[in-house]
């Protein structure tokens, strides 16, 4: 289960860094605006918890909530990290706190869409345990 963590972390950076280089490309061919840099952080941050969170709840055989919450908090953590070593400045200011919340509802998102609804079976099917 931790492998799945950590692969899905790792599969979620990936993919926010190949979204926001196609959205600084987007910008610098004006395509998009300059001040819609948060709204594509945002954005990266969700697919990549989202992508990252299914990688790593098709992993675990059960509780794919939270293996995709725990992918979308392990990608938010390594941001955050990564920012703090590059001397960034304040992690808990609103760029952090979008990409950390942005990370968990991108992997809460994947874990969702992950569960598998059983049917239930009819009362004539199930057995008794006696």
């Amino acid at each position: 289960m931790v492998l799945g963590v950590a692969l899905g972390g790792v599969v979620a950076i990936g993919v926010e860094l190949l979204v926001l280089l196609a959205g600084a490309a987007a910008i610098s061919s004006g395509l998009l605006r300059e001040n819609a840099q948060l709204q594509l952080v945002a954005m990266a941050c969700v697919l990549g918890g989202l992508v990252g969170g299914v990688v790593c709840a098709c992993r675990w055989p059960a509780r794919k909530l939270l293996g995709g919450l725990a992918a979308g908090l392990t990608c938010g953590v390594l941001l955050w990290v990564i920012s703090a070593a590059r001397g960034g400045g304040q992690v808990l200011e609103v760029r952090g706190l979008v990409v950390l919340t942005s990370c968990l509802c991108g992997g809460a998102l994947a874990g969702l869409l992950c569960l598998r609804f059983g049917r239930k079976k009819p009362s004539s099917v199930r057995r008794s345990r006696v």
